[in-house]
């Protein structure tokens, strides 16, 4: 749409996320070397992630024809954003989650008549969700984990019957970042990322 100013006017002075970094804001900063002609963008058959204070696009994502390729394009510098309430290793694990097709699994239990399909909500906001479904009863057993491989809660251990589960685990007392809900439903592994935004 436009190639932006020198940075001597300025461009952006902070971004605000939607879509797949749905609650993300960061400073960048402004009439610095970084903000020096940052082009602004349309969605052009794409989804724009990141506006700047000017409701202007300045990251976007595209999926391919047929989901057979993901990318990001972005002109704002990765490197400089400015951490608040949300961290570049926060955007980082939504990136990584759109490029690997989200933040779900899914799959046949071998020898046995259910399938499984189990999603956590990315970024979760006060608190963690997630949703298991099944076609039949299954044990369950998901822990909570922190980036240091650390158990910090459960999610659900037990048996849950056929059908959809929604699990909430609440995020006080918890720090903002990236945590994995891990184990195992009927005979899947299942290992989830999943970020903490408050």
């Amino acid at each position: 749409m436009g190639d932006g100013a020198a940075a001597t006017t300025g461009n952006v002075q902070n971004i605000t996320g939607s879509g797949i970094c749905s609650g993300m804001e960061f400073d960048y900063p402004w009439k610095s070397e970084a903000d020096g002609y940052v082009d602004d963008f349309s969605a052009n058959g794409g989804e724009i992630i990141f506006i700047s204070q000017d409701s202007k696009g300045r990251v976007g994502c595209y999926t391919g024809p047929s989901d057979n390729y993901r990318t990001i394009t972005s002109s704002v510098f990765f490197s400089v954003l400015e951490e608040d309430a949300t961290t570049r290793q926060e955007l980082m694990a939504a990136y990584m989650d759109f490029f690997t097709g989200g933040t779900s699994i899914a799959g046949e239990g071998s020898g046995d008549l259910f399938t499984t399909f189990v999603s956590a909500v990315s970024p979760a906001v006060g608190s963690f969700s997630a949703t298991v479904v099944l076609q039949g009863t299954a044990s369950c057993d998901l822990g909570l984990y922190d980036v240091t491989g650390r158990k910090v809660g459960t999610v659900v251990s037990g048996s849950l019957s056929q059908g959809t589960h929604n699990l909430t685990v609440s995020g006080a007392g918890f720090a903002s970042g990236t945590y994995l809900i891990s184990g195992t439903v009927g005979n899947e592994q299942v290992r989830l990322r999943t970020v903490l935004l408050k």
